[in-house]
């Protein structure tokens, strides 16, 4: 691993495996003959009880029995990823002598997963081992996601879960944390509620434009072409899912563009608003996450000299049509943006319209007591440290903060 604190030193020295993917209706089944290959045995199924309601998913766990299986089950207790399930699951895991995880549900059920696969290997007996990044030593044992949002943990590098001892928000960044089967089916992700798919595939939005705006994305071009590729399918397609909730072939769109968006933070890896809203969930509860998307949008507005570059480039890649060569314009908008300021100052009125259309009644941010901005601060620019980030604007971030 390279040295701590010099993320694109970081990212240059990481070799990944390709995962595993089923991308279409009923394809869930067809990862037993996968997981024969690979030597599977014994499974563990982690999930909510609530998504292990229904025939296809029904259908699917009978065909793991039929395939010759032993299954087992752990029920994820809490709406949010804790180290108090982690835990738990790990216990039947060990206890099942299980060699295999599948996981049914979104980005929360997938990070209890993660830290469940890696501490079984690793022999972790506490969560909060492995937090940071390169604590992790081994490989996580066999790890399956059926997905049932549009998130990014199911391609990421990256677990996260709230310590219930302290209340904190933990994450957890490591090669070994990228599951080696992925599974969309639209059969089973149809069933998931269409708010919980619309908040977390803003979180793929802003996931992506983070990594673009990621000194490391310079070093790392394909990854870039991942994130902006997770750009381009969230903003293209969010109001037609939204406005079709019965159409699987727009849900499958949405829900590639999280395995883009979490293939680029592999590489790109985590950015201010990404640990802000860290914060916000340790302070206020874990409901806080579905903010990201909007905290990352003040970010950019609060420092939009410094980042008017990317984002006018991203939009210029988000165009409709072209009144000339290199002269870009949106369908419907009334001219050109020619300039670097117009393009960008455009992306950022695109993410805001996108955002109020698709989740219109969404609660206001929570705010911070004026005397916690200070705590928040040195919190989050310890974070920023410890995963690499390299530039730091305090005073940037206080306002922010201020105006939450």
């Amino acid at each position: 691993m390279a040295s701590v604190n010099n993320y694109i030193t970081y990212a240059q020295s990481l070799q990944y495996e390709p995962q595993s993917l089923y991308l279409e209706g009923g394809q869930a089944g067809r990862i037993c003959v996968e997981l024969k290959e690979l030597g599977s045995k014994r499974i563990l199924i982690i999930s909510k009880s609530s998504n292990l309601t229904g025939k296809n998913i029904a259908d699917f766990i009978h065909k793991l029995e039929e395939a010759g299986f032993r299954i087992f089950n752990y029920n994820i207790k809490f709406n949010y990823s804790s180290s108090s399930d982690i835990t738990g699951a790990l216990n039947e895991y060990l206890g099942y002598n299980c060699d295999t995880i599948v996981v049914l549900g979104g980005a929360e059920e997938v990070f209890c997963a993660k830290m469940v696969s890696a501490m079984a290997v690793n022999n972790m007996k506490d969560p909060l081992e492995a937090e940071g990044y390169g604590k992790i030593k081994k490989d996580i044992s066999l790890l399956c996601c059926v997905s049932m949002d549009n998130s990014t943990a199911i391609s990421s590098n990256i677990a996260e879960f709230r310590d219930e001892k302290s209340g904190r928000w933990v994450t957890v960044m490591s090669e070994y944390l990228v599951p080696q089967i992925v599974v969309i089916d639209t059969d089973i992700a149809m069933r998931t509620v269409s708010r919980i798919s619309l908040a977390s595939a803003f979180d793929s939005l802003a996931m992506g434009i983070e990594c673009c705006l990621s000194p490391a994305a310079a070093f790392n071009p394909a990854y870039k072409a991942c994130a902006k590729n997770a750009i381009c399918l969230v903003t293209d397609n969010i109001l037609d899912m939204k406005n079709n909730l019965d159409d699987g072939f727009l849900r499958k769109k949405i829900a590639v563009a999280g395995i883009y968006a979490g293939m680029a933070v592999r590489y790109m890896g985590l950015g201010y608003s990404h640990l802000t809203v860290h914060s916000l969930k340790s302070m206020f509860g874990p409901d806080h996450g579905k903010y990201y998307c909007r905290v990352l949008a003040m970010y950019l507005k609060e420092s939009f000299e410094f980042v008017k570059p990317e984002l006018a480039l991203i939009y210029n890649d988000l165009v409709k049509n072209e009144v000339r060569p290199g002269m870009p314009v949106m369908s419907g908008s009334p001219e050109a943006h020619f300039t670097v300021d117009s393009s960008a100052q455009a992306f950022l009125e695109l993410m805001d319209k996108l955002y109020e259309a698709a989740i219109p009644d969404d609660i206001p941010l929570p705010e911070i007591p004026a005397g916690e901005i200070k705590g928040v601060c040195e919190s989050i620019k310890s974070q920023a440290a410890e995963f690499g980030l390299l530039r730091f604007d305090e005073d940037l971030l206080t306002r922010i903060l201020e105006r939450l």
